[in-house]
């Protein structure tokens, strides 16, 4: 039986042994062998992750790991699937599975009979990926100490391909683009043009990342099956087979010269499309996938498993009364003293979208604290501490000029045939932070109106509109958006919490610092997994409470109808909801919804002397 490090280096080698046995490269059979492989969490770690070891530290077509978000999804391609192969001396002939690979290979003493009536094109999904938008550091760190296995430098290791001398390249077969080889005939094939003395230099690709200055490997992940199961903006763990052989790139400008790549009755491919689609390896690297796990968070230190979930959450709620009085008095420190400001906030951390009724989003709570510090600095601090809590997050400030030059809302490049990423093209439980205590006057040109617009279909409805140029559509989202400011905000939000400082802050930098000491290694693991689990529960109202809620409403409209508006009602159950979830509650208690109604009665409170001052 073959050993780790055969399932993990030479991967394609079981593959064509489990095609040799069965007939053919059946992708369930392949599926449940690696599946088996990796069941436990230990064995997944011996495979190396290309989010945190270096490239060329990665054996070509051994077995990697990759965490990522679905940027865009390229039309489908054609490839050889299965292909036959003879012996130059003996003649004889056999069948080679193409699966999981880029080129179609054989030994020097073989070579591939392109014409034969008994090779099988078939068909498989290009997705292009990136690693998630805005994932936090400590998540970053936390995945890479828990990985088993670094890889091994690949100079080192001598690759499955069979390498010839330069003397031998005349006579020896090449190996074939297998995309290539399955789309032209004998009579249009054509040698490959060198390149020419004094072209123009080669430039860098643009790698699509949605958030700028983000780094990481984009990957173009290749899919077998389940083609229609992946959507854009998911986010996937993918194992597969790396491939990174040179011969995949197509961008140089010796194409240029060389005229198009590929021809179909009349189309000739744009040399900004091959760029855009056939990348340098060495920077996006090809993964043929052959087991995938979408992604219900990206925490981890949180399990997957139902009963290991379970576990977690049984093992927290010992402890959640003092857990929750912990996080709260931090958060109380972030809200510059203000306690019920913490409690907004902690619904806030913990919000999700779980369902849409018709067009509407259930569970979103976007929050916008007013009378802020008028400083860039009170910002950058939350954003600093937000995001050692949360998994993905991304500060934004509103200003003039932001609004004006970014593009939040992806577009699509009919040129390249891409879809050119946005700052909103986001993950799900991404924490979006707003700073519109940057905003100065200024003049909004059309690009920044359309911004503001999207910014506020984002919070009031989750969802994105995606420019396709010549029609615009809708893409779900389910985003945070905590919005600093120092009136109420020019965007709208679920919640309005005016902030009430305790006291007179003179330094906000040696105010935050003195977190440091409550914010420890072991505190913050268990914010982390608390903040993850809350998310993850199910909440369900039993009959009994339903309709004592319900009376009450009826009650309190008797009492003052204009207090009490279908609104008011819609943001009390979501808040009672936030509060039942935030003590690990499934369902409500009659104290939690008459703490809920307390607090959205000190916080009209508030607002009303805001006004009136």
């Amino acid at each position: 039986m073959p050993g780790v490090e055969d399932w993990t280096t030479n991967p394609l080698g079981i593959v064509q042994s489990l095609y040799d046995k069965h007939g053919s490269a059946d992708a369930e059979k392949i599926k449940e062998y690696f599946h088996g492989k990796t069941e436990s969490e230990t064995a997944r770690l011996w495979i190396p992750s290309l989010n945190d070891t270096p490239l060329h530290c990665l054996p070509p077509n051994s077995l990697v790991r990759y965490r990522c978000m679905i940027q865009d999804m390229f039309d489908p391609e054609f490839y050889m699937g299965e292909y036959e192969v003879s012996d130059v001396n003996t003649k004889a002939t056999f069948m080679k599975s193409g699966k999981y690979k880029d080129i179609a290979e054989c030994a020097k003493h073989q070579e591939i009979n392109t014409d034969s009536e008994n090779n099988v094109t078939m068909e498989r999904q290009t997705l292009y990926c990136v690693p998630i938008p805005g994932e936090t550091d400590w998540v970053k760190t936390d995945y890479s100490d828990k990985a088993g296995k670094k890889g091994f430098p690949s100079s080192s290791v001598a690759p499955n391909r069979t390498k010839r001398g330069l003397e031998e390249e005349e006579t020896s077969q090449p190996d074939t683009p297998m995309e290539e080889e399955a789309s032209r005939s004998e009579e249009n094939k054509r040698p490959r043009t060198e390149v020419v003395a004094g072209s123009v230099p080669r430039t860098d690709p643009d790698l699509n990342y949605p958030l700028p200055g983000e780094k990481g490997l984009p990957c173009l992940v290749k899919i077998y099956e389940e083609m229609d199961g992946f959507a854009v903006n998911d986010t996937v763990e993918f194992i597969g087979i790396l491939s990174v052989d040179p011969a995949l790139a197509h961008f140089n400008e010796e194409n240029k010269s060389d005229g198009p790549q590929s021809s179909i009755d009349g189309y000739e491919e744009p040399m900004e499309e091959r760029n855009a689609h056939a990348p340098p390896p060495s920077l996006v690297p090809r993964l043929h996938s052959i087991i995938h796990l979408k992604l219900k968070h990206n925490n981890p230190n949180v399990p997957t498993e139902k009963a290991k979930l379970n576990s977690d959450v049984s093992s927290l709620r010992t402890e959640i009364s003092m857990l929750r009085r912990q996080i709260l008095s931090a958060l109380e420190q972030v809200m510059l003293g203000d306690s019920l400001a913490a409690e907004y906030f902690l619904c806030h951390l913990i919000s999700s979208v779980y369902g849409r009724a018709d067009v509407m989003p259930l569970g979103k709570f976007s929050l916008n604290l007013t009378h802020c510090p008028p400083t860039k600095e009170y910002g950058q601090l939350i954003h600093t501490f937000i995001q050692a809590l949360v998994t993905k997050s991304h500060f934004l400030p509103l200003s003039i000029e932001n609004m004006n030059n970014l593009r939040l809302c992806p577009e699509k490049d009919y040129t390249a045939n891409r879809l050119k990423s946005g700052v909103l093209q986001l993950s799900a439980d991404t924490s979006l932070i707003i700073d519109e205590t940057q905003l100065q006057p200024g003049q909004l040109e059309s690009a920044g109106v359309k911004n503001i617009t999207a910014l506020g279909n984002l919070i009031s409805w989750q969802k994105v509109e995606y420019d396709f140029r010549f029609h615009r559509q809708d893409f779900l989202s389910n985003i945070s958006v905590l919005i600093l400011s120092e009136a109420k905000s020019i965007l709208p939000s679920d919640c309005l919490v005016p902030l009430n400082p305790a006291c007179k802050i003179e330094s906000l930098q040696r105010h935050f610092s003195q977190l440091d000491v409550v914010l420890t290694p072991e505190f913050l693991s268990h914010v982390r997994r608390y903040l993850t689990i809350c998310k993850l529960l199910e909440y369900t109202i039993d009959d009994n409470m339903q309709k004592a809620i319900q009376d009450d409403f009826v009650e309190m409209r008797k009492t003052d109808h204009k207090s009490m508006t279908v609104e008011d009602f819609h943001t009390l159950l979501n808040l009672v909801r936030l509060l039942s979830l935030s003590a690990l509650e499934t369902s409500p208690t009659q104290s939690m919804w008459e703490k809920a109604k307390t607090m959205e009665s000190e916080r009209k409170r508030r607002i009303l002397t805001a006004n009136s001052s």
